[in-house]
């Protein structure tokens, strides 16, 4: 008899997007494959603390403090065709316990997504720690050569220029699937505007909604208070994460006769507040984006992270559905520009819309179903530690072996 699959959900909790997404995908997976056991683990949240100081730690410090470095490092990464981002070895003694927990669950498959999880599936799957094919769940609107390897059994993609990306890199075309970004399916419900507004304390005013996504270099309070100084009859709801810093700066803010400031502390009601705001200002992280597409929210982007965030500004950019704003004054001058402008705001909201997906998360879930349906998941090749236990036993009973053995010859 089948047994039940079990899945692995593996991601990199670099900034709320990635972890977002894999959460979206695990729910979905739960809901649908009805038994599977479905296990979600964020690999930095029990990495070794000389990982986080030589691989988590400086890619912050980069992005937060000399983005061009890090512009110009993964710019040489993906010009070169790097395969890893981190040696194998670092992988393995900074992550030992996540490949720990991947051979005890013993997954039928693995869904990675973000980049080192990528890596790390395949690492375990070279190491004969598991047999399980492994789907690649890609959050922006860009790629790297990094997540392009032959175990790969399938890419969801937000976008067929991504697509087209990964076949530049030889990925195989027939495992490529354009699915969307996946989101949390509150995205797919409407909420109530006014109880939104009793909920978060907040009046009639037009809604400025302004996120920094967690990571990277944030101009959050420069612009709130931009906002509270030229703004009129308007209220902002900052949401900073969990970026302490940022909080603790916009908590310095005070609000004017005019605008109202809330900063709220983590919330799970970000569509609802989606769906009530006029205006998104926000750095263009993918997951982010996409929630405002779901949502078609009119969006002013700022401080994208080199690379992959740039694309994401520019997809929506030129699609008509975002502003770009390079300095905190021209931020601010487009928020007001467009809480002026209702045709304006009308024509973006629809441009965003045109390019939402969704039903990304289906979309994913169906093409792991699949896969899940095509392996014969009870009848693998034993795993690398199956092998070694089976050993293991047959060592402890080998001398018995031998006595009755010799006493057969006798």
């Amino acid at each position: 008899m089948m047994k039940k699959p079990r899945i692995l959900v593996l991601t990199l909790s670099f900034g709320a997007g990635h972890l977002s997404a894999a959460r979206s995908v695990a729910d979905g997976l739960r809901e649908t494959l009805a038994g599977a056991e479905v296990r979600l683990i964020d690999a930095l949240e029990s990495c070794s603390p000389a990982f986080r100081a030589f691989y988590v730690w400086p890619y912050w410090a980069m992005i937060r403090y000399a983005p061009f470095m890090w512009k110009r490092f993964f710019e040489t990464r993906s010009a070169r065709g790097a395969e890893q981002t981190a040696p194998v070895r670092a992988w393995r003694a900074g992550c030992r316990k996540v490949f720990a927990a991947l051979a005890r669950f013993r997954p039928d498959l693995i869904v990675a997504a973000e980049v080192g999880a990528c890596e790390i599936a395949v690492i375990a799957k070279r190491e004969g720690l598991t047999n399980a094919p492994i789907v690649n769940v890609i959050t922006d609107f860009e790629a790297e050569p990094v997540w392009v390897k032959p175990e790969i059994a399938a890419y969801a993609v937000a976008s067929p220029e991504v697509g087209r990306q990964l076949e530049g890199w030889d990925a195989p075309a027939d495992r490529i699937v354009v699915c969307g970004i996946p989101l949390d399916d509150s995205f797919a419900r409407r909420h109530d505007a006014a109880g939104t507004r009793r909920a978060f304390g907040l009046d009639e005013r037009p809604a400025v909604l302004l996120m920094g996504g967690g990571m990277g270099p944030t101009r959050m309070d420069e612009i709130a208070a931009g906002l509270l100084c030229e703004g009129e009859d308007l209220q902002i709801v900052a949401l900073p994460g969990r970026d302490h810093r940022t909080r603790a700066r916009l908590g310095r803010l005070r609000s004017s006769e005019t605008v109202a400031l809330h900063v709220l502390d983590w919330t799970d009601k970000v569509a609802a507040l989606m769906q009530t705001a006029a205006v998104l200002v926000t750095k263009p992280g993918g997951v982010t984006l996409s929630e405002a597409a779901a949502t078609g929210l009119p969006l002013v982007l700022f401080d994208p992270i080199p690379g992959p965030e740039e694309k994401n500004a520019a997809r929506f950019v030129e699609a008509g559905a975002a502003v770009l704003a390079d300095r905190t004054d021209t931020a601010v001058a487009a928020v007001r520009q467009l809480l002026a402008d209702a045709t304006k705001r009308a024509a973006m909201s629809a441009a965003a819309r045109r390019l939402a997906r969704p039903a990304a998360t289906g979309k994913i879930v169906r093409t792991i179903e699949r896969i899940v349906a095509a392996t014969e998941i009870g009848r693998r090749e034993p795993f690398f530690f199956d092998r070694m236990n089976n050993y293991r036993q047959s060592h402890r009973l080998w001398p018995e072996m031998e006595k009755v053995s010799a006493r057969l010859g006798k």
